[in-house]
């Protein structure tokens, strides 16, 4: 299963859960809107915080050396 799937998953886990509770009348369509918008916010700003906990700036001597492999701070992709 890639990443891509579980996204998805996830997306209609909070489609259904959000369909029981607009069908009861617990919410209307755009407080749900708002929810998710509020809910997905907080889980970027929380994977940016996580991915970025624990590293440490180096300093300009060291990152223009040739041998030392660079990490692209969107992706975490290593390249050299």
């Amino acid at each position: 299963m890639n990443s891509e799937m579980v996204w998805q998953t996830v997306r209609y886990a909070l489609l259904a859960i959000g369909g029981y509770f607009t069908n009861r009348g617990l919410l209307t369509g755009d407080e749900l809107t708002a929810i998710i918008g509020a809910l997905g916010t907080l889980f970027t700003a929380a994977w940016g915080i996580y991915v970025k906990y624990g590293t440490r700036a180096t300093t300009a001597q060291v990152a223009a050396r040739s041998d030392v492999p660079t990490v692209s701070s969107a992706t975490g992709i290593v390249s050299r």
